[in-house]
């Protein structure tokens, strides 16, 4: 199983308000993305809470397969979040998909692409999507790696990145979200109005006639 774990432990300083929480459509911002990932081809979602993490809880509805876990450590920044997502992976885990928790724009079939191109290569591994040449979130670690992700330092997952360059599977998407991520009020403004304006094609679209 590929197991699905949204890091949302952060404290937000920058966007001065936790971004979990921020509207999205009918829902917040944290709703959306677990959401997303449960309607993927993840096999299970560990949704990683730490900062205010009472409050954001009672906020979130989990699906049937996804589980909230309480990173204590969250001020150690975002390395502890994956340490301990992975420290409660199923064992035998064929790979973690770590998932930004302000990643709203992600839709499942990007997630799902990244997951048939990780299962394709057939060997352990990275795999990360690119868009214009640009690598970027969500990424794959195999399996075999689960012991150097809980090992993580200050570096984070980057340093497991750079031991396994040679180990790398570049995914060219046509996908700009998976470089947007929310750190600050403008990138929320901004990602907010690049759903409305991809909800307008979606609607602008032409429909097949029924027959």
């Amino acid at each position: 199983m590929i197991v699905g774990i949204i890091l949302a432990a952060g404290e937000s300083r920058r966007m001065g308000t936790p971004k979990q929480l921020l509207p999205w459509g009918d829902s917040i911002v944290l709703q959306r993305v677990i959401d997303v990932a449960a309607a993927s081809a993840l096999a299970r979602v560990e949704v990683v809470l730490g900062h205010r993490a009472d409050e954001i809880a009672g906020q979130i509805v989990l699906p049937e397969k996804a589980v909230l876990l309480i990173n204590e450590a969250y001020k150690e920044g975002m390395h502890s979040s994956v340490i301990c997502g992975v420290k409660n992976a199923p064992a035998g885990a064929e790979g973690f998909m770590l998932l930004l928790g302000d990643q709203p724009l992600i839709e499942a079939p990007v997630i799902d692409r990244l997951i048939a191109a990780h299962r394709a290569a057939g060997v352990p591994g990275i795999t990360m999507p690119v868009y214009n040449g640009r690598r970027g979130h969500p990424v794959i670690f195999a399996g075999p790696l689960r012991e150097e992700l809980t090992a993580l330092g200050d570096q984070g997952a980057r340093a497991v990145v750079n031991r396994h360059a040679a180990e790398i599977r570049e995914v060219p998407l046509d996908a700009s979200q998976v470089l947007t991520d929310m750190d600050t009020p403008e990138a929320y403004r901004a990602a907010r109005a690049q759903a409305e304006k991809d909800l307008g094609q979606e609607s602008e679209a032409p429909r097949p006639e029924r027959i």
